[in-house]
């Protein structure tokens, strides 16, 4: 919460007036039991930020999106012929075969049970359909999507769900920036790219 509102108050320094920003944070409930809970901690979480406010939080289960994954996949013939089965693992399809991750499992009936990459897909989704909530349909608008990790494994499971999701929404206006602290190295990696282009570009920060 603290780096998302640090973030925002950056982004609002730098190009003041230039553009209406409108800070959204999503949240990805593991523990639909807890939801109460998780809204109790998100409330106090909140108080006191400047730039994160309590409607601009939204808080959804993986259950959901898990769900989401399966309807999107029986309903978008792009996106379920956008995978290889190789050892009853979906890859996405890449000439050059740049992703080693599984975004999901094949089942004997051949279909797909989604996994990470998948459900990211479906939280992009959500990501999308809020920010046009938000903006009320205003012409030009684009959304920054930042995804910070410090697992390096889901700072790649995050780029694969960006893969995926461009690849099958075209119309797309999503501009994602996914953050892995490195702990290793002592620093930030950064891995951006425009909507709609396959092309990833990295900076250590």
């Amino acid at each position: 919460m603290k780096f998302a509102n640090a973030l925002c108050g950056k982004i609002i320094q730098e190009h003041k007036h230039k553009f209406k920003i409108i800070p959204t944070l999503l949240l990805n409930n593991l523990d639909d039991d807890g939801a109460e809970a998780s809204q109790e901690f998100i409330d106090a979480m909140v108080d006191g930020q400047k730039y994160i406010r309590k409607e601009s939080v939204r808080l959804i289960s993986e259950r959901n999106l898990k769900n989401r994954a399966f309807k999107a996949l029986k309903k978008n013939k792009t996106l379920s012929d956008s995978f290889i089965n190789i050892d009853g693992k979906a890859y996405l399809k890449d000439d050059d075969y740049k992703h080693d991750l599984a975004a999901g499992f094949v089942n004997d009936d051949g279909k797909i049970i989604p996994r990470c990459g998948l459900i990211l897909t479906s939280f992009l989704d959500m990501v999308a359909k809020l920010a046009n909530e938000r903006l009320h349909q205003k012409e030009g608008a684009n959304v920054l999507f930042v995804s910070f990790s410090e697992q390096f494994h889901e700072y790649q499971r995050v780029r694969l769900g960006v893969d995926i999701y461009t690849r099958t929404h075209h119309s797309a206006t999503i501009h994602p920036i996914v953050i892995h602290w490195s702990y290793d190295v002592d620093q930030c990696l950064t891995s951006f790219r425009k909507c709609n282009t396959q092309e990833w570009h990295e900076k250590e920060l």
